[in-house]
């Protein structure tokens, strides 16, 4: 995330990341009415649902939301995202641009400091640039940084030395960074986890191959420390009393659970042992039944169809067979009688709430670009398995991943129903958890994937550039170079109305006429929260965020 990262499928399509139209909720204060659910019994304690294990907490692979959250509160950037998800200086006390737009100059503040007690420099942040646009790295979202640093595919490829790369150490508290265009969204970047700092002593002492597998396998500079993490349970982390600014820590520990079952979460949040619980849309007029202090967002975030255009064998290769599982699936009866949480249909694969320049909004721009349609989705359907020579019994082999969550498991279980009865195919479910599901995804062992994606920065481009070619998240292995090209013309042009114009044409081609994935829905996260927690944020761009006292 994911989007900002991928998403884990926790609840019926509460998650937690990106969507469309109603304005995000910026930060809870604590104010319900009445004292029924006061929470937790630890006052030093806020006790969070987290859904889902992170895979990994290593700035540099990290592709997921679950790990994002984490990271945000443990490491500081050289910006970070306040409680109106604007970007503001974290350790960047001073930035100069050039008249280019092109390169930006920062004097680092110079009381941070990395759990193992060294300095943060600049030296931390080109280390960690070069080393993610190392491929060796493995690293599948170092495009977001050699995409755009100056150099940086140079580098990558390995024709340039990694000292040509757009980063400079000007001296050990002046950091230097040069894009290779200008980029409205820069400062948006340098909030994101994968321009974070990285400290090379550690690094190499803790090793690549195990770095932020496990709490004492990590160094932080953050207004938080991973204090403990019991896999597949729980992640608690405690205030830092190094960090340079700890009055922003709104409490002292925050207990990250890892719940899988909605009714669970209720029955948890309800006995005093949770503080915050997502919520599937059956249980928000339960929990305001009850007295329960509920807050919903929009979240900007898509669940989409992934397919593997690999998989000649289930006819995964094929554009009208693609198509005709996109167009069977009624995604107004899903939002209303499944999800039921202010969730709406996708209409593109750009939710309607990310911006798209001069203060209009991408979707308003682009139009709707897809919709349901039983009939002709069967007519599809027909033409492509004359095509592929396959038959409806090939198609029955599909196999459906996606998580192990009870939530995945409704949304699953009513696209099987759709495809059953709007075009005679039987798929299987197939639920694993986030983690392994990511990996599937990784090594291409899937047919059709339930994904999610939120925005790593408040434009189309983050959506859309996942299914260039050459991108680590491009899982499906998506290639046309019209494509890529109209994606990289919008890279480099300045004119907003010209650089809307290229993204509109790319999502047409990629999504309405190639089919690369399905758009599903644009969700919205309901949750549950206790009296007792203060100073939340919760955004499209920030899940749970404890870092932005506004006191």
């Amino acid at each position: 995330m994911k989007s900002k990262k991928l998403l884990a499928l926790v609840v019926s399509a509460v998650m937690v990341l990106s969507l469309a139209a109603c304005g995000g909720d910026k930060g809870t204060e604590g104010e319900a009415a009445g004292t029924a659910y006061p929470g937790t019994a630890d006052e030093d304690t806020y006790v969070v649902d987290f859904r889902a294990e992170p895979p990994e907490l290593n700035s540099l692979l990290t592709s997921d939301v679950t790990s994002g959250d984490v990271l945000r509160m443990v490491i500081s950037g050289l910006y970070r995202l306040d409680e109106n998800d604007q970007p503001v200086p974290d350790l960047a006390e001073e930035t100069t641009v050039s008249d280019d737009g092109c390169t930006y100059t920062m004097k680092l503040r110079e009381d941070a400091t990395w759990s193992n007690g060294e300095p943060v420099t600049a030296h931390d942040f080109v280390f960690a640039y070069q080393t993610i646009c190392n491929p060796k790295t493995g690293s599948v979202y170092a495009y977001i940084v050699y995409d755009n640093l100056l150099h940086g595919n140079e580098v990558y490829e390995g024709t340039m030395d990694p000292s040509e790369l757009g980063v400079k150490a000007l001296d050990d508290y002046t950091l230097e960074v040069t894009f290779e265009n200008p980029l409205p969204y820069a400062e948006h970047l340098f909030s994101f986890a994968s321009y974070y700092p990285l400290n090379e002593k550690a690094y190499n002492e803790i090793g690549a191959d195990v770095y932020g597998d496990e709490a004492d396998k990590i160094v932080t500079n953050g207004a938080y420390t991973i204090s403990e993490w019991v896999h597949e349970d729980h992640i608690t982390l405690t205030a830092n009393e190094n960090f340079y600014d700890p009055d922003r820590c709104a409490i002292k520990n925050v207990k990250y659970l890892m719940l899988k079952d909605s009714n669970a979460r209720l029955n948890a949040f309800q006995g005093g042992e949770v503080d915050v619980v997502n919520l599937t849309g059956d249980q928000m007029a339960q929990a305001e039944e009850l007295g329960i202090h509920t807050e919903s967002y929009v979240d900007n975030s898509v669940w989409y169809l992934q397919y593997n255009l690999q998989h000649k064998e289930t006819g995964m290769d094929n554009v009208n067979i693609r198509k005709a599982l996109m167009m069977a699936v009624d995604t107004k009866e899903l939002c209303d009688n499944v999800l039921k949480d202010g969730s709406v249909p996708a209409t593109g694969y750009v939710p309607t709430s990310i911006n798209g320049g001069n203060g209009e909004l991408y979707r308003d721009t682009a139009g709707d670009i897809i919709e349901p349609n039983v009939e002709e989705a069967k007519t599809l359907l027909e033409k492509g398995l004359e095509e592929t020579g396959l038959t409806v019994e090939d198609l029955n082999k599909i196999s459906l991943l996606t998580d192990d969550t009870d939530g995945a498991r409704r949304t699953c279980q009513f696209l099987q129903e759709q495809w059953k009865a709007n075009l005679g195919i039987e798929v299987t479910i197939n639920q694993q958890p986030f983690k392994n599901r990511l990996d599937a995804m990784q090594t291409g062992n899937f047919d059709v994937v339930l994904a999610g994606w939120v925005p790593d920065y408040n434009d189309p481009m983050t959506y859309l550039d996942m299914f260039m070619t050459t991108n680590g998240n491009n899982y499906g292995k998506y290639s046309n170079e019209q494509y890529d090209s109209l994606l990289t013309q919008a890279m480099k042009e300045s004119d907003f109305d010209e650089r809307v114009s290229l993204l509109v044409q790319a999502e047409q081609l990629g999504i309405a006429e190639d089919v690369v994935v399905a758009p599903i829905y644009f969700q919205s996260t309901s949750y549950a929260v206790s009296d007792k927690v203060k100073n939340m944020t919760r955004t499209g761009f920030q899940e749970f965020d404890f870092t932005d006292i506004r006191e």
